[in-house]
């Protein structure tokens, strides 16, 4: 690792962005603009809009980070992970599960199907890494790409996203901050389920967390912090964000982040907050139908309906948590493998870069879903 300010990166946002500026003509990225200003809160944030010729792929992509730079290289990196993840010509086997086995393959009653295959039903699988047992996996091609169109070969058994894709300047780069987002994602799923967001966060001590909070405050904007309880020590905080001066039910909105460093998790939850705020107030003048029904929703009844955000609830204070990151990728990435072992089966990376920036999408079978997907339900304990 060589930049630590507000992420552990292998290079500087600065040569980040040397690399993947040049490569937005290729993914077709048409511009790249700063959207700080649709918001008062004044924290960076980006947007890169692309043309895609995948219906049901991303076309807006914002990013967040401390500085400018830090978010037009955040945004420039969103764009380059969901154009790696559409559909191109990826090896793939058309096979039942039974015909592979389970010691070749993701059991995909293990991914939280919303339809069960039949036994003899064909799927795709794509060619995968697990990095639990160190040998070669199939994987759901449904579980990897975005958007996911088989072409009337195999159907879908969910719906497909994003969840567990990443970029990094190199692929071990990627494939940590993939896992940490399944683990987020995980954590998130089992907090909506037991609904408790776990302990509340205290934050008593000068420095950029606490700046951030004070940028918020300022604002008229409370900011509630959450340690989500997850299977693993590694941290996943979530920051809640009521927008006391506009009142608006479109700003009720939540940032997450799971990081060895729970500093470096705070700070990235609370400017997911930041850019989740700056691309709705820019999507929201594209976009007066949603804009209309969260309306009528009303603040009120949406503070209701997502009250755990708000309740009360036993608190620490984030200094007291331990960083558990080293100063290597590779070393934060065997922490994170041996946190997961006791409670998964497998840990499945699929490389899909397509471009000089590595890019590869993470699946955990057993790790929940549900905050992205509600019908992805676990049927059995947790």
């Amino acid at each position: 690792k060589h930049f630590f300010d507000g992420a552990h990166r292998m290079r500087s946002p600065e040569e980040t962005r040397g690399i993947v500026e040049p490569i937005m003509d290729q993914i077709g990225v048409t511009e790249v603009i700063d959207i700080t200003s649709c918001d008062r809160l004044g924290i960076p944030c980006f947007a890169a809009n692309r043309i895609t010729p995948v219906p049901g792929s991303f076309r807006f992509h914002p990013g967040k980070g401390l500085d400018l730079v830090q978010a037009q290289v955040s945004a420039m990196a969103d764009a380059v992970e969901k154009f790696s993840a559409e559909r191109y010509g990826w090896p793939m086997e058309l096979a039942g599960f039974d015909e592979i086995g389970a010691f070749r393959a993701v059991d995909p009653e293990d991914l939280f199907p919303t339809r069960k295959p039949n036994d003899d039903e064909k799927l795709q699988w794509i060619p995968g890494y697990d990095l639990l047992y160190d040998e070669e996996v199939l994987v759901p091609a449904n579980a990897v790409l975005h958007p996911y169109n088989a072409g009337g070969m195999a159907p879908p058994i969910f719906k497909s996203d994003p969840h567990g894709l990443a970029a990094g300047n190199v692929i071990e780069e990627a494939i940590l901050h993939a896992m940490l987002e399944v683990i987020e994602t995980d954590a998130l799923s089992c907090a909506d389920r037991e609904r408790s967001m776990g302990t509340r966060l205290e934050v008593d001590s000068a420095g950029p967390v606490r700046e951030l909070l004070d940028t918020y405050s300022d604002a008229g904007i409370d900011i509630h912090l959450w340690l989500l309880r997850g299977r693993t020590s590694i941290p996943t905080i979530a920051a809640a964000a009521d927008d006391t001066v506009a009142r608006d039910p479109g700003l009720l909105l939540l940032g997450s982040s799971c990081h060895p460093d729970p500093r470096i998790a705070c700070l990235q939850a609370l400017t997911e907050v930041a850019r989740n705020r700056a691309a709705k107030l820019y999507k929201g003048e594209f976009h007066p139908e949603r804009e209309m029904i969260l309306q009528k929703a009303g603040y009120e009844r949406m503070k209701r309906i997502n009250k755990d955000w708000f309740a009360r609830a036993g608190w620490i204070d984030l200094f007291d948590l331990p960083d558990k990151s080293t100063s290597r990728i590779d070393e934060d990435i065997r922490l994170v493998i041996e946190e997961l072992r006791p409670h998964v089966d497998r840990i499945c990376v699929c490389d899909l870069s397509r471009t000089i920036f590595p890019v590869v999408r993470i699946v955990i079978p057993g790790l929940e879903v549900s905050h992205l997907d509600k019908e992805r339900v676990r049927k059995g304990p947790a």
